[in-house]
């Protein structure tokens, strides 16, 4: 049987990165495209540090857009020809699009975690969000919830870098200075925060016995998300889960992301429901 599925008129989208054998971002954009109807394909692209310029040279010609994972969403940035607000603040991109010729960074990974929050009944406008960590995700969780008129505490093992941390997110936003704080791990304020926000690989396969923070932490928050989704109930979760307090596991973030780079590709309506969504959330929740 002949095959016609993809074709001149096909839409090209791809991952860049320099290790991609355990990525699933072609299984969530291919089957998002499938439930659409879309004539569309996603692709895993693997290069070496010293090919990113000719291979966004190709992308810029024929992909009409792409996605970039690590080591890549800072060493893109050179190569676009504009970005947004986010991606000025957190220095880094994760989703291009390719506007007639013209590529164009974003960052959809903290928009993709407030999706996965607020569907976990949890509200992320104006709050307190205790985050642990200082590095790229933790600036990017940082600038979503600033953004949205909350109040951050950083807390990391690292707290020079956090201040610096603090100090560049503060310059994004006319009053952002006073609305972060900073400390380390080990000296977290006793305070109430609405929500806990773990930017740290603690507690990711193998090491999943350990917990960036203990329970008495755990039960000063009103929620607690975790970025890390292997295991999908990390020992931090399960602190939550003991204490009655709403616990969001973190592949939740991982695929609503990737439909939030759907949005910069094709618009708010990528034109697949929200329980056609929820069923490929299922199957992908299978797998893992």
């Amino acid at each position: 049987m002949l095959d016609r599925r993809i074709g001149a008129d096909t839409l090209r989208f791809a991952v860049l990165g320099e290790s991609l054998s355990h990525t699933w971002s072609p299984y969530i954009h291919n089957s998002l495209f499938l439930a659409a109807s879309r004539n569309a394909v996603y692709l895993p692209v693997t290069i070496g540090r010293d090919r990113l310029a000719s291979v966004v040279d190709v992308l810029r010609s024929c992909f009409a857009g792409f996605n970039v994972t690590i080591p890549y969403k800072e060493r893109i940035l050179p190569f676009l020809d504009e970005v947004d607000d986010a991606v000025r603040a957190c220095g880094a991109v994760n989703t291009v699009e390719n506007r007639d010729g013209r590529l164009i960074g974003h960052i959809t990974d903290g928009l993709g975690m407030l999706a996965a929050i607020e569907q976990g009944g949890v509200r992320t406008q104006g709050i307190r969000a205790l985050i642990l960590g200082a590095g790229g995700a933790a600036r990017v969780a940082g600038y979503e919830f600033l953004a949205r008129g909350g109040e951050v505490t950083f807390a990391a093992r690292d707290a020079q870098k956090a201040g610096r941390l603090s100090v560049e997110l503060g310059e994004t936003q006319c009053d952002g200075q006073a609305r972060i704080h900073v400390c380390t791990l080990d000296s977290i304020p006793c305070a109430s925060y609405d929500i806990l926000i773990n930017c740290t690989p603690v507690g990711m396969y193998p090491a999943t016995d350990a917990s960036p923070v203990t329970r008495d932490v755990v039960a000063q928050c009103g929620a607690v998300f975790d970025a890390v989704y292997n295991p999908r109930t990390t020992k931090l979760l399960g602190l939550a889960k003991a204490e009655g307090i709403p616990s969001i596991e973190g592949l939740g973030m991982l695929f609503q992301q990737a439909v939030e780079a759907q949005k910069t590709w094709f618009g708010p309506d990528i034109g697949v429901s929200a329980e056609a969504q929820q069923e490929i959330y299922r199957e992908l929740s299978a797998e893992l």
